[in-house]
């Protein structure tokens, strides 16, 4: 046998890929010149939203100019993985899912009627970010500068099957409050996850796990009686325990779920790219056996990843995803870090716009696909697909914005 014969086996098929901890997105070229209010980050909970200058100021003007840059290698990575986005695929499982679901101040039963169908997936799921108690009062400050509560009606007018509940408002109005939030979404037929269990729905035949988690609550004082699932995945200074999200996962499968999706509340507020500290996390989950990973909280859209898992020929680094698993069983799955907004009255134009995604499931993520919807502020407010306000010059850069940050390769509606 040849010298290259014996090196060539000993490497086996995944003898071209570096140590994951020396490529990207564990090493990156961190971003400098940045403005102080672009590196305050609340999620880190590293202060308090009652402390002093200079922390709060600043977070509202990151509220209001955003942190539209990331790492030089962020940006060629998302560069090459537009293009790696499959479109939707024929057949299968189609899910539809929303991003942040907020307190809004009037019309709820028909707000997001002028976009409802473009929910057309098996299964609708979005993150249901404020309480809905009918005992506690909803407007807006009444239970705090940054806590909310709205009318029941709004689930009225939400064009959902399932939401997540747990998220950093779960507890604005206590734990009282949550709890008949989750009575008005039984008696609408609304199903739910993340607060003391996780669901499994079937959905078109396939049994799906929507497994549901949050990066922490605004309300640190309040003790509740119920489990919400917190991971600090803002943490950036520490090794993440996932430990639970891995247990959760062995237990759907151990109860036949076919497909396992993570709803993660997560990411950094108004940025318009995901810090590599959450690609890191989005691999682990994924290693960990997550088909997709859902997430929502930073208020803006950031743009998605397709995941190779057990594929030698797909070696890590910029523009690629991929992983291996101990089972060696290859498949594909998606991390869609942050969906932005799809009801809020935030004031900005790319937190008023959010996006609708579908992806089509068979044994694994088959393909993906994008629609951006907008708020309108008007005598009453809508959603509308953001295609149909393109005669508005704002809306028109926001939605060439759009096509540029997430690429065109998997947007719906190419004939505009």
């Amino acid at each position: 046998m040849s010298l290259l014969l014996v090196l060539l086996v000993g490497c086996g098929p995944y003898g071209a890929w570096p140590d994951e901890q020396t490529v990207f997105p564990y090493v990156y070229t961190p971003e400098t010149d940045l403005e102080e209010y672009e590196e305050v980050r609340w999620e880190t909970e590293t202060w308090d939203l009652d402390s002093g200058c200079p922390e709060p100021p600043l977070y509202l003007l990151k509220a209001v100019r955003h942190r539209p840059s990331a790492p030089v290698e962020s940006l060629e990575h998302f560069a090459a993985m537009r293009a790696q986005i499959p479109p939707l695929g024929p057949g299968g499982t189609t899910l539809s899912f929303v991003g942040d679901a907020m307190w809004i101040a009037e019309n709820h039963e028909a707000f997001a009627d002028p976009v409802a169908d473009l929910l057309d997936g098996d299964l609708r799921v979005g993150n249901l970010e404020t309480p809905t108690s009918p005992d506690h009062p909803t407007e807006l400050g009444a239970l705090g500068l940054y806590s909310f509560n709205a009318p029941p009606a709004l689930l009225d007018g939400l064009p959902l099957d399932l939401v997540q509940v747990n998220n950093n408002h779960s507890l604005d109005a206590g734990d009282t409050g949550l709890e008949a939030t989750l009575a008005e979404l039984d008696a609408r037929g609304i199903a739910h996850t993340g607060v003391d269990e996780h669901a499994i729905v079937e959905v078109a035949g396939r049994r799906i796990a929507f497994l549901s988690y949050t990066w922490g609550l605004n309300e640190r004082e309040v003790e509740s009686t119920h489990e919400l699932f917190v991971v600090p995945f803002g943490h950036l200074t520490e090794d993440i325990d996932l430990s639970g999200i891995e247990d959760d996962i062995r237990l759907a499968r151990d109860d036949g779920a076919q497909t396992v999706v993570l709803l993660v509340h997560w990411g950094f507020e108004y940025e318009y790219y995901p810090d590599p500290h959450f690609l890191v996390l989005g691999r682990r989950l994924v290693t960990l056996g997550a088909d997709l990973v859902v997430g929502q909280g930073p208020h803006v859209a950031q743009p998605p990843e397709i995941c190779h898992v057990n594929h030698p020929e797909v070696v890590p680094g910029v523009g690629t995803c991929s992983v291996r698993t101990p089972d060696e069983v290859p498949r594909t799955a998606a991390v869609l870090y942050s969906l932005g907004n799809f009801e809020t009255i935030m004031g900005t134009v790319p937190c008023q716009t959010g996006l609708v995604a579908t992806v089509t499931l068979e044994d694994d993520v088959t393909g993906l696909g994008w629609t951006a919807v907008a708020n309108v502020d008007t005598a009453a407010p809508e959603l509308h697909p953001l295609d149909a306000l393109l005669d508005d010059p704002e809306w028109a850069e926001e939605s060439s914005r759009l096509d540029a940050h997430l690429g065109r390769s998997w947007r719906r509606g190419e004939n505009r």
